[in-house]
């Protein structure tokens, strides 16, 4: 009888140790640090995108050195981003950025950096236009980009400066938000 209560003792004393081992070792192990928990669970290197339309046609590509995604943020880090797309008439827009961040389930680009948009090979001298910027969201489907920070427009006849501006590269449409400043020297 008194082996069965030493057994039963010692298994009860066994147990509060490792329960006090168990409570040490969660005090001691220290909560993930911030740069732990937004690490990326996946990247890619080369990113080449195409899209189509219903009828088949080349609609976008989309370039990026680097992307990164990262699963508490739900979003991708794009490096050297580059996207084009046609217009109506055919002609090339492009748009860069150093980086961009595409939100998970969405279809907006944000880009941020230097950013451009240009005409890839303009038919003519004069529809060769720069359009600069800081931060710029690219809505891919609607093929629409808009800002609200500073925007500079050269062309060889034409110096723009504004704040903010809505583009619709595929219809050729720009809309200035406020501050415009324009000057043109025809040829």
């Amino acid at each position: 009888m008194r082996k069965r209560y030493l057994l039963l003792l010692l298994t009860l004393i066994f147990g509060l140790a490792l329960l006090a081992v168990d409570r040490y070792t969660q005090e001691q192990t220290p909560p993930l640090s911030e740069q732990q928990n937004h690490e990326p669970d996946y990247y890619g290197e080369g990113l080449y995108n195409r899209q189509y339309d219903s009828n088949g046609e080349l609609q976008q590509t989309f370039v990026a050195a680097r992307s990164t995604h990262y699963p508490q943020t739900k979003s991708t880090l794009f490096t050297g981003p580059l996207l084009m797309s046609d217009d109506d008439d055919g002609q090339t827009w492009q748009v860069n950025a150093r980086e961009g961040t595409l939100q998970d389930n969405e279809q907006s680009l944000r880009l941020v950096g230097q950013v451009e948009i240009r005409p890839l090979d303009p038919a003519d001298a004069a529809d060769d236009i720069l359009i600069e910027t800081s931060i710029l969201t690219y809505h891919s489907r609607q093929q629409l980009a808009e800002t609200d920070q500073p925007v500079t427009i050269t062309s060889p006849q034409t110096h723009i400066n504004a704040t903010g501006m809505t583009l619709d590269i595929a219809r050729q449409r720009m809309e200035f938000k406020s501050q415009v400043d324009s000057r043109y020297v025809p040829q």
